[in-house]
């Protein structure tokens, strides 16, 4: 009985999200393509590439099937296909970071190396778009050109496959993950574990949403990842379990029926890394990172009905990020942008007070006044302070210099 059932269910499943999606088929359904031109890759292992398109807005559409077009096999790394809001513009490809994609947040749908098919929408859901709603589409590709070629070109993009006749909900999709990885050398089985806290949920859910569809995401050092959904602290869900996990070929797992989660749930990601074994040796430490060549640990989970700004819901260490902390911006008591923003004049009052060539063995004491701020600072200790210190500190000019300061001169305070 067992195996007839579980026959039946892979020929329902083959029916149902085969390598085409049947409501793709159907009469009246229409398609349009936001695919890059063709261009030239660079010579770089890691490379985002971004470019907003204008979407059909002359009626309200639900798109119920996406098409991934892959041009180049040999650099395509993954592909995330973005919803923008109002007053941006179609533009030219650039480079990810220099153009209007930071107010195109809500991810629409993902492939990434490994998966093939259509993508289709659970039944009775679709994405909406058009008018009344998103008119512009923001495509995110990354290229990883491991070979360092010179002679690649790409033009891959997707496919949107979507009608007017609204389906019953709209589709929401969210990101869960951790932010936080340090994974040491020679380590086998190494965890991460991060997600949506009881707290974001109640904070973010007005009403129970239902999982569809999930697909688990790292890189080349991953071993195994479980995502798991807790209620009043005890397990009720393994929503996807990849036991071996394959950065080159991940499953993607439906619900079926779909997972109910409820407003103050947990729902965890756990990642286990390998950086002992042959194929996955490294002699240093591996951070969280964009690049292949670094590490991830994220979720990326279908539901419906669509929940407003319920697009990401991550954690770094143990401290909930993105709009779940009700737009504070804080990490902890550490409000980042703030203190970022104060560095530039921080900076070069430390630069102006520190220097002094005839007299290095003096400590004068607005140096010692700045340094202090600087280095007492809430938002430069514990893991936190690790965080800023690797991945936003060396993007000043003076932060080098002002590292030289602490170890160099008479004002040294703390240990580094």
């Amino acid at each position: 009985m067992v195996v007839y059932y579980l026959i039946w269910c892979a020929i329902l499943h083959l029916l149902v999200y085969g390598d085409s999606c049947p409501e793709a088929q159907k009469p009246g359904v229409k398609s349009f393509e936001i695919r890059l031109p063709k261009l030239k890759v660079p010579k770089q292992t890691t490379h985002y590439v971004c470019q907003q398109f204008k979407v059909p807005d002359e009626d309200t559409y639900h798109a119920i099937a996406f098409e991934p077009l892959i041009s180049n096999k040999h650099v395509m790394h993954h592909m995330l296909l973005f919803s923008c809001s109002d007053g941006i513009k179609e533009s030219e490809p650039h480079e990810c970071g220099t153009g209007q994609e930071t107010r195109c947040e809500s991810w629409l749908t993902v492939w990434t190396v490994g998966l093939d098919g259509q993508i289709c929408t659970h039944r009775n859901t679709g994405v909406r778009f058009g008018k009344g709603s998103t008119k512009y589409m923001s495509l995110q590709i990354h290229w990883n050109n491991v070979e360092l070629k010179d002679d690649y070109t790409d033009n891959s993009g997707m496919r949107v496959y979507y009608t007017n006749k609204l389906q019953k909900y709209d589709v929401g999709n969210v990101q869960f993950g951790q932010e936080d990885l340090e994974i040491p050398p020679h380590t086998k089985f190494h965890r991460h574990s991060g997600g949506c806290s009881p707290y974001c949920t109640n904070y973010l859910l007005p009403q129970p949403i239902y999982l569809t569809r999930t697909y688990l995401h790292m890189h080349n050092l991953a071993v195994r990842g479980l995502l798991e959904q807790y209620r009043h602290g005890k397990l009720v869900n393994k929503i996807a379990y990849d036991q071996t996990y394959n950065y080159m070929s991940p499953p993607i797992h439906y619900h079926e029926p779909p997972i109910a989660v409820m407003p103050g749930d947990e729902v965890r990601l756990t990642c286990w890394f390998d950086t002992k074994s042959t194929d996955n040796l490294r002699n240093k430490t591996i951070y969280w990172g964009l690049g292949s060549e670094a590490e991830m640990c994220y979720a990326f989970v279908s539901y419906y009905p669509r929940v407003s700004y319920f697009n990401k819901c991550a954690q770094y260490d143990v401290y909930d990020t993105g709009v779940c902390v009700n737009y504070t911006g804080n990490l902890g008591s550490c409000h980042v942008e703030d203190w970022l923003g104060q560095l530039s004049d921080l900076f070069n009052r430390i630069n102006q007070s520190c220097t002094n060539k005839t007299m290095p063995e003096i400590c004068f004491p607005e140096c010692q006044q700045h340094l202090n701020k600087f280095y007492s600072h809430n938002c430069m200790q514990g893991r936190v302070g690790e965080l800023i210190k690797r991945t936003r500190l060396p993007h000043f000019t003076l932060w080098n210099k002002v590292k030289q300061f602490f170890w160099d001169s008479a004002c040294s305070l703390v240990q580094w």
